[in-house]
């Protein structure tokens, strides 16, 4: 029988994987009998290698007895398919569809990955061949091998049908979760924000006016200490509301072409003061180049690296400086933002861009900074957002340099040239 199915030319399985089942119907009834007086037997086979597979105990990978019902049903399910008539789908099958739906929810529920489930569906049509072959070899060379191809295929495609069905429902579950999880913390951070800034108008006011006594240095303390505090509560409430707009799901992002060079002076300018007061100078290239980008999440970029070249300077270096400069040695858009500061321990270079990741801390009062360590999160989340990416290397003492990259733009007439194909 095995050296006979060999022996089908191409053209003869193309012919009799589109003839109609009844013309084989003892030999197809025989395989969706065994199918389906086997289906749990095969389905405790297939749970068996899933507990070789992976590395937890049996209880924590399959925690429900639902499990062990879907996968009997989805074979005796598969069995009944390999019956019905040659035109008809299996995806037409609302009951096993929904079955094979169900068992992507249950996989998600019970925090397993999507390369997990696919891992599994290809074990589970391992066996189905294993089991075919079995069957194949049992009905020795009196058997059909046109039959016994068309069942063959029948199977493989009805696993492939429920396969995408579990993976689209697992997909869609988890897309659910993470827009409801976006959701929820941007109206967070819109409340939070909006709670913070009305007390915070009232404390503003009241540091102006509050009275203190002339000469009096502990009241005069007191006062710039509120007055700084208060500062620092507009600035995380800024913070957030930064946060909510930078997570806000949008499908047609803002972008245009920017002129980075024009962006970057504009951004020297709003930081000039914090610049002046601590004797750093802002260099930037002229030959910045130009992006198609979003100019709000830009903008962003290059405030948060220039502010933090800036705060995290060396006061002990007689000269201070940040440079901007064009890599144009590279085929894509790369800029580079180097200091001679301080510098960022090897140790934490490789957490500085989590949220709420502080290296300089312990030096607030030495340098005058103050922040909540969301500024790097912000800068990686913007480049994310733009397809760019950013890399740091920093020796600590000497400075540190950031890299900005971007994927170079198609040519012109690309996108036509594309299109004609």
């Amino acid at each position: 029988m095995l050296a006979t199915l060999v022996g089908i030319t191409l053209f003869e399985v193309f012919r009799i994987t589109t003839m109609p089942a009844e013309q084989h119907s003892a030999t197809v009834e025989h395989f969706a009998l065994r199918l389906s007086s086997n289906h749990a037997e095969l389905a405790a086979v297939w749970l068996e290698r899933l507990d070789q597979l992976l590395e937890v105990d049996a209880r924590q990978v399959f925690p429900s007895h639902q499990l062990l019902d879907h996968i009997p049903e989805l074979i005796d399910q598969i069995a009944s398919y390999l019956r019905a008539p040659g035109d008809q789908a299996i995806a037409a099958d609302t009951v096993v569809m929904a079955k094979a739906a169900e068992l992507g929810l249950l996989r998600f529920d019970q925090r397993a990955s999507v390369h997990q489930v696919l891992r599994e569906y290809q074990i589970f049509s391992e066996i189905l061949e294993e089991f075919f072959a079995r069957e194949v070899a049992a009905l020795g060379p009196g058997g059909d091998p046109i039959a016994v191809v068309l069942v063959l295929r029948r199977a493989q495609q009805a696993v492939r049908v429920l396969m995408q069905q579990t993976v689209d429902a697992f997909i869609t579950r988890y897309t659910e979760t993470i827009e409801r999880q976006n959701a929820q913390l941007r109206n967070f951070s819109r409340l939070v924000s909006h709670e913070i800034r009305q007390p915070l108008g009232v404390l503003q006011v009241l540091t102006r006016v509050l009275p203190v006594p002339e000469g009096d240095a502990d009241s005069l303390r007191l006062r710039d200490t509120l007055d700084r505090n208060v500062s620092r509560l507009g600035a995380v409430a800024g913070m957030l509301e930064r946060l909510a707009r930078l997570t806000r799901a949008e499908n047609a992002p803002n972008e245009q072409r920017v002129e980075l060079t024009s962006l970057v002076r504009d951004v020297a300018r709003q930081l000039s003061d914090m610049a002046d007061s601590r004797g750093v100078s802002i260099v930037i290239d002229e030959q910045l180049p130009a992006l198609v980008a979003d100019a709000g999440r830009l903008e962003l970029v290059m405030m948060n690296l220039l502010a933090n070249a800036v705060k995290y300077s060396d006061p002990v270096k007689a000269v201070r400086v940040v440079r901007v400069e064009c890599d144009g040695r590279l085929p894509h858009p790369c800029v580079r933002i180097r200091d001679n500061g301080i510098g960022i321990p090897p140790s934490k270079l490789a957490i500085i861009f989590d949220q709420f990741v502080r290296v300089h801390s312990h030096l607030d009062d030495e340098l005058g900074t103050q922040g909540m360590g969301l500024g790097l999160s912000i800068v990686r989340e913007c480049m994310d957002a733009m397809s760019g990416a950013v890399g740091v290397e920093s020796i600590e003492g000497a400075g540190t340099t950031f890299t900005l990259e971007w994927p170079p733009e198609p040519a012109a007439g690309a996108h036509v040239m594309h299109l004609l194909g």
